[in-house]
């Protein structure tokens, strides 16, 4: 955590959002060899509705509750937690270059057009200042869905059914807003839905399989991609394995093997390469994430695949 992204937070929750002009739009995405294309559609809100969108992104903005944390891919329960990401590297930034078209952009005229949206933005603007706000669209909104739903409202004691086609529903919740080249996250797993996170820790997944057989840490490593395979929690792993790089530490892994010996862990080691076997790959997975830690206080041992380091 930066203290720039600090004080960029700490700014923008000094701002008089007043005059900050509120746009609302909806995100359509299709999916071809797990890449994602985004575009979006520009819908007219109503006063009411827009003072309640507005309303909705300065809560989250103002809520003083949260404390700011960096994203990773292994993280405990994200209770009050704001986490903390660079916009570039995600697709916030494919979606919002759709948006900045402005009118170029196809506004909704129909009620079809509102269907099967994959996200909805709250944009906030003023002057040269910008806020997106992020929430996961919900199935009500799905037209294959709609069929088998009903809208109900209780009136004068009884249930009476709205016979309404042409309802949509939003939920004013917000998952993750932009600011600044920085993404804020209030709710991890569905801002790692919407901007298809699990197809970039696959791509994660293929790169450090092949950088451990450049660097010989394996005897094989093919055995070790089809446990992972497409396994969220695995996938999660292995990522959070290549974002922190011990395996390209070359005296990081000479002292793993020597402690490996020392403790009696059972990882086997032939000609400087691990053989991987099914029994170790858990093991191997928490060791190259340098995840199995000491207490300094009673000496005892623990796996920990959430850990944060002590400054």
């Amino acid at each position: 955590m930066t203290t720039n992204v600090k004080n960029t937070l700490q700014a923008l929750r000094a701002s008089d959002f007043k005059h900050w002009v509120t746009t609302f739009w909806l995100v359509k995405r299709k999916l071809s060899q797990q890449q994602a294309k985004y575009s979006v559609l520009k819908v007219d809100t109503d006063a009411k509705l827009e003072q309640k969108l507005k309303n909705a992104v300065t809560e989250k903005i103002l809520d003083q509750d949260y404390q700011l944390d960096d994203y990773d891919f292994l993280t405990a329960d994200q209770d009050k937690s704001l986490l903390t990401i660079a916009s570039s590297e995600t697709d916030v930034t494919l979606i919002q270059a759709e948006i900045e078209k402005g009118t170029a952009n196809a506004k909704v005229e129909q009620y079809e057009q509102l269907l099967d949206s994959w996200a909805m933005v709250i944009k906030l603007e003023h002057q040269d200042k910008a806020i997106y706000a992020y929430r996961k669209i919900n199935k009500f909104n799905h037209a294959a869905r709609l069929s088998h739903v009903s809208f109900i409202q209780f009136k004068d004691q009884e249930l009476k059914d709205l016979d309404e086609k042409e309802i949509f529903t939003i939920d004013t919740q917000v998952d993750f807003f932009t600011y600044d080249g920085t993404t804020f996250i209030a709710n991890k797993k569905e801002f790692e839905k919407t901007l298809n996170f699990r197809a970039g820790m696959e791509k994660n997944r293929d790169v450090v399989l092949k950088e451990f057989v450049d660097l010989n840490i394996f005897n094989d490593a093919s055995l070790l991609k089809e446990h992972i395979g497409a396994n969220l929690n695995y996938l999660r792993k292995v990522s959070s394995i290549q974002k922190s790089g011990y395996y390209k530490d070359a005296t990081f892994m000479e002292e793993l093997v020597k402690v490996n010996q020392l403790k009696n862990w059972g990882l086997q080691v032939e000609n400087g390469a691990i053989v991987i076997n099914e029994a170790s790959i858990d093991l191997v997975l928490t060791l190259l994430n340098n995840g199995r830690l000491e207490s300094p206080i009673n000496h005892e041992m623990f796996d920990a695949a959430v850990k944060k380091k002590v400054t």
